[in-house]
């Protein structure tokens, strides 16, 4: 395993990331990773974007001037041997590229080595689980407007140079729910504050940016190329997600709710029996065991399969 140390060699950058990452403070650190291209470049994502019949419109997404192009005019059904498939129209893709249109490659971790290497050093480093989207965009066209995003982000610049803002936070710890991400775009109004900071991102430059702030990019000349690793952590509402599943073995949970009330204080009395059980619950052996594993082994494990037989 490959840790933090090598791809983050200055160790003044990496206390600094450190302690913004422990402060939920945005942060850029300039040529952070100066040998970006050893691990993904230009050549390898235009390779990647051509193999066409690996893509669909949740895979990829163009957007344009903050709208995204209808991906009914970038995919067409083609008849294979086993049915229909939706498939990238190349000649389409490169229509709309050449009117200025950003591209979005998501969750490509498993596509290029490189960038699955990052992965695993920024994993074990976080314990969080990441993945990473890969996005390309064009002088003067602005793909997303001023928005935050439901996780941490830890972005480089590969190949370009980009001109960022980052305002002040909009939320604490959003998270992925219709709650949040209905409020994700900053209020037009709001767009006259002064940014926390504002730069040109230029290749080797990491910019981490906490869930909640809000942000913007735009190209300002040539092509820009960017990979963006959003990153999330163990929360409570995981710890939720387990006790549900604890919970249907005990036969209280799983009993009408009027099957254990009575007629005095009925709420009150049936949740001061119910918070009994989730206390009881919480002091489980095997709960704790099972949150201890979980919380472990939150990351992300990269597995791989070999083809070669062992040797004796």
């Amino acid at each position: 395993m490959v840790r933090v140390e090598n791809l983050i060699t200055n160790p003044t950058l990496l206390d600094e990331l450190t302690e913004a990452r422990a402060k939920r403070k945005p942060w850029l650190g300039k040529n952070a990773i100066p040998d970006i291209n050893h691990y993904f470049s230009v050549k390898e994502f235009e390779s990647l974007i051509n193999q066409t019949g690996i893509w669909n419109s949740e895979k990829l997404q163009v957007l344009i001037d903050n709208r995204q192009i209808p991906p009914n005019s970038l995919f067409q059904i083609q008849q294979t041997a086993k049915g229909t498939k939706h498939l990238l129209n190349a000649s389409k893709l490169q229509d709309v590229l050449s009117r200025g249109s950003s591209v979005v490659l998501n969750d490509v971790c498993e596509l290029s080595q490189g960038i699955m290497e990052i992965r695993e050093i920024f994993g074990a480093w976080t314990e969080g689980k990441l993945d990473c989207n890969i996005y390309f965009s064009q002088k003067g066209h602005q793909a997303f407007p001023v928005h935050y995003d439901v996780h941490d982000v830890l972005a480089i610049q590969v190949e370009g140079h980009k001109h960022w803002q980052i305002f002040e936070q909009g939320i604490d710890h959003p998270i992925n729910h219709p709650m949040f991400l209905n409020r994700k775009q900053m209020n037009p109004t709001q767009e006259r504050q002064t940014p926390l900071l504002d730069f040109i991102f230029e290749p080797g430059d990491l910019v981490y940016i906490p869930s909640g702030y809000f942000h913007h990019a735009m190209c300002l000349e040539g092509v820009s190329l960017h990979l963006s690793y959003g990153m999330v952590e163990m929360i409570g509402m995981d710890i939720i997600s387990l006790a549900f599943e604890m919970a249907i073995r005990e036969r209280f949970f799983r009993t009408p709710v009027r099957a254990i009330l009575r007629e005095q204080d009925p709420a009150d009395f049936y949740l001061r029996k119910w918070a009994k059980k989730v206390t009881d619950l919480s002091r489980d052996p095997d709960f704790k065991k099972q949150f201890q594993e979980n919380l472990e082994n939150f990351k992300y494990k990269s597995e791989k399969v070999s083809i070669r037989p062992e040797k004796d």
